[in-house]
């Protein structure tokens, strides 16, 4: 008899803490439950594995109507110098103009 309550006594407290333990590892330190991470647009799971991803930046809500009173806005191209690499681009300057002169001939 008592055998078998020491036997049941510590596999209730085995059960029991491997339940604690459970719930214990799905409570992370930085999980969003305990610092409001959630309201921090960095710290998704995409931004973190990949800080440069521009993934879930854009609003899944489409922009509210309204009168548009602002100038319509020109996306960068490399016609307009929108895109490049911040040096000044090479281009070819006019030669000074130097008068043509016929050498003399001597007859």
């Amino acid at each position: 008899m008592m055998n078998s309550f020491v036997r049941n006594l510590v596999g209730g407290v085995l059960v029991a803490s491997c339940c604690i333990g459970a719930v214990q590892a799905q409570t992370l330190p930085n999980s969003t439950l305990n610092n409001g991470a959630s309201s921090n647009p960095y710290n998704s799971p995409i931004h973190r594995a990949n800080p440069n991803s521009r993934q879930g930046t854009e609003s899944s809500v489409p922009p509210s109507r309204g009168p548009n009173i602002a100038p319509p806005v020109r996306k960068p191209t490399l016609e307009n110098g929108g895109i490049g690499n911040g040096y000044p681009t090479r281009q070819n300057t006019p030669r000074p103009s130097t008068p043509i002169t016929d050498p003399k001939r001597g007859n």
